[in-house]
Parts: structure tokens; sequence; C-alpha cells
């Protein structure tokens, strides 16, 4: 089992565990103000539950990939309101859909007291995902909204740094990698170069994307920088190095914002420097 996948486990659990929890919790605390059995109510409640989770990942997924940074202030608030309103509406009513197609008259009455609750649930789980959206953004890239006011700077960084390394390749040979070892608990995988579709930068780790599965290798991503194939890897932002023959399209939105997809289906940022050395070497 690799690292990433390890991790991408315990999320998923300890976001169960936490759906869970709230179940019991309103189960718990509903069976003093309404008037039906205990087992009733943790079975409604775990049922808006997993109607919500499924809802709040959704509504991360389409803030992750609806690009609502480029939006105006009034229309992005705009735009997050709705997608709350479609949160709560669709949850709370699918809900109380099943409760009305499962439980008899007076138990579907018992229970309309309780919606007002998984209302403000549902507001209240979704406005936790707004925020942490803005902080994986910011931890991933950069604050949404405010890209190239720090892009710039970046790519003047990176133009430099480029030049300077560009200048000692001529008199230093670099070592030039044709596959990647990663160790996991029990073995040493072997990665061929031209199976690796892009890499992505984690602190003092970098997560190698293959077309066998994710990686992550304690290394730096400039010794990757330096050391794999120039003519097949392109560093297209400070937290991506791309295979170029994974790339299916670049496209341009907002002002002086690009970014790639990727053969696989991925979409990834583009700095302004890693543009200007996509078009060079992909002509």
């Amino acid at each position: 089992m690799t690292m990433p996948l390890l991790e991408n486990r315990i999320r998923i659990f300890i976001y169960a565990v936490i759906w869970m929890s709230y179940a019991i919790l309103h189960a718990v605390s509903m069976s003093c103000l309404v008037s039906v059995s205990f087992l009733i109510l943790f079975v409604d409640a775990l049922c808006h539950s997993i109607l919500f989770a499924g809802l709040c990942v959704m509504s991360w997924l389409v803030l992750q990939y609806g690009k609502y940074e480029n939006l105006m202030p009034v229309q992005r608030i705009l735009s997050y309101g709705t997608l709350a309103l479609i949160v709560v509406v669709v949850g709370v009513g699918t809900g109380y859909f099943l409760d009305y197609v499962f439980l008899d008259e007076n138990e579907v009455l018992a229970l309309v007291s309780t919606l007002p609750v998984k209302a403000l649930t549902g507001v209240m789980f979704y406005v936790i995902f707004v925020l942490y959206f803005y902080v994986d953004a910011q931890h991933l890239e950069i604050k949404p909204g405010q890209e190239f006011e720090s892009e710039n700077e970046h790519n003047k960084d990176e133009e430099q740094s480029s030049k300077s390394e560009s200048a000692s390749d001529e008199t230093i040979d670099v070592e030039v990698l044709e596959r990647i070892m990663v160790k996991t608990k029990q073995t040493i995988k072997v990665i061929p170069i031209n199976d690796v579709v892009y890499l992505r930068s984690e602190g003092d780790y970098v997560m190698i994307i293959s077309t066998g599965g994710k990686y992550l290798k304690e290394q730096t991503m400039k010794y990757f920088e330096s050391h794999l194939p120039k003519s097949l890897f392109i560093r297209v932002h400070r937290s991506y190095i791309v295979n170029i023959e994974y790339i299916s399209a670049i496209e341009s939105y907002g002002k002086q914002n690009q970014q790639v997809l990727l053969k696989n289906g991925e979409w990834l940022k583009v700095s302004l420097a890693g543009y200007r050395a996509l078009k060079s070497a992909l002509r």
C-alpha cells in the first residue's frame, strides 16, 4: 500500500466518522423533543448524513473545478449562496421524501420538526467545505482571485533561475534520470520516466503521478527539474512538472490565466513563465 493511498483511506474514514457522529448526536438530542423511537431518529439522521456527505463532496468538486475564484465578489457570493441552497434543498427534501415513503404518517409528521435543524446542519457543513476549499487553494497554490499578483513575482524568479541554470548546465554535466525508484513499506517501485504523467510539490516531498498510480518520494522539485529530460518534462508551475507527452490541451481563461488538460482528465494551473516554456517546447 502506498502512502498516498493510505492517506486517502484515512481521510475517508475520518469523514465517515464525522457524519456518523452527527447522526448519533442528532438522534440523541432529538429524542427528547420528538415522540418517535430512537431507532427511527437514528436511521433518519443517518440517511440525511449520507445525503449531505455526498452533496458536500460534490460541492467541493464544483468549487474546485468551477473557476469561482475568477468571478467578481458579488457573483462569487451569489454562486456560493445558490450552491448552498441546492445542497440544503436537495439534502433535506430527498431525506424527507424517503421518510414519507418508508414511515407512517404520524412518524413523518413528528420528524417535520427536525427539518430546520437538518437544514442548519447542511448550511454549516457547506460553509466548512467552502472555507476548506480556500485554505486548500492557498496551501497548494495561492489565494483564489490573487493568482497573478504573486505569480508575476514568481515568474521573474523563475526566469532568473532558468537563466542561471542554463548557464551552469553548460559547464556541469547533470545526470538525466531514466527511471525513478520509490520505496514503500515492503517493496521498491521502479517507475520508468515515460510512465510519469506529472510531479506535484508536497512540501519537502514530491508526489509522482504515473500511469500506474501515485507515489510520494522524499525529494525536491528542484532536483527533478534539473535531472529529468528537459525535452520531455517542463516545469509549468512552481508546484507542477509535467510530461508534455500527456498534455491534451492548453486553455486560457480570465486575464493571463492558463491551465493544461492532461490525458488522465486532470487540470493543472500554469504560470506565465511555465506557459512560455510550454509554447517553446511544443513548437
